[in-house]
């Protein structure tokens, strides 16, 4: 009979000892400042304004100029993401094993999967008979 054992418990929060449990800590919430009329009024306005610049702005630019503008800003992010929080030696660790992988990369170039077996294949029957495994046990 589980509910047996636990029948003498006494249900409910925890309590301390000598303490008023009237006495709660309380939190106290921060007012914000509720904006103003004016304000309300101004920012649907700047927000059009700013739409519209920005409209013109895009029509301005060449569909490859805002691909540029995109790689840039996608590059921009992409480093301070990755710079955020590390150390100096820790950067230039990273730039280090980037620039390796880049001239690694442009030495080997992109291989096929098929290319590179036919290669392996090709290194492991130049090898001399040296290196094969010996048969062990019958057979």
């Amino acid at each position: 009979m589980p509910t047996d054992d636990y029948s003498s418990a006494a249900g409910g929060g925890l309590r301390l000892k000598g303490v008023n449990p009237s006495s709660r800590v309380s939190k106290h919430k921060k007012k914000r400042p509720k904006p103003s009329a004016e304000a309300k009024q101004e920012s649907p306005s700047q927000n059009l304004e700013a739409g519209s610049s920005k409209k013109i702005d895009e029509k301005a630019l060449d569909a490859q100029d805002k691909v540029q503008a995109d790689e840039e800003i996608v590059e921009e992010e992409r480093g301070a993401a990755q710079t955020r929080g590390k150390t100096l030696a820790e950067i230039q660790h990273e730039e280090r094993r980037r620039r390796r992988l880049e001239e690694r990369l442009k030495r080997e170039g992109t291989k096929t999967h098929k290319e590179r077996v036919e290669e392996f294949n090709h290194y492991l029957s130049n090898l001399s008979e040296h290196h094969d495994m010996p048969r062990i046990g019958p057979g």
